[in-house]
């Protein structure tokens, strides 16, 4: 398995840029639409790992296995490789 990459900057700006959003009334409402939209994926991504497990037949658990490992890769601390 390949060696990840570190990614400090990403999250010291990620991090500025949210402590900076969130006294506005439009960075408060971006931070809550960004929640709900973090939430949405987890949901489906919940939906697609049951539908993985318990899918009728093989075609079915493959292509929803496929599908939650290429949500999950959107995850910066999903390994790469299943």
């Amino acid at each position: 398995m390949p060696a990840r990459p570190n990614r400090p900057a990403r999250t010291v700006t990620a991090a500025a840029a949210v402590l900076f959003m969130a006294p506005t009334s439009v960075g408060r409402t971006f931070l809550a639409y960004a929640g709900t939209a973090v939430l949405l994926l987890l949901l489906l991504a919940a939906v697609l790992a049951l539908g993985a497990a318990y899918a009728p037949g093989p075609a079915h658990r493959t292509a929803a296995r496929r599908t939650l490992h290429l949500l999950l890769r959107l995850a910066p601390w999903y390994p790469d490789c299943p």
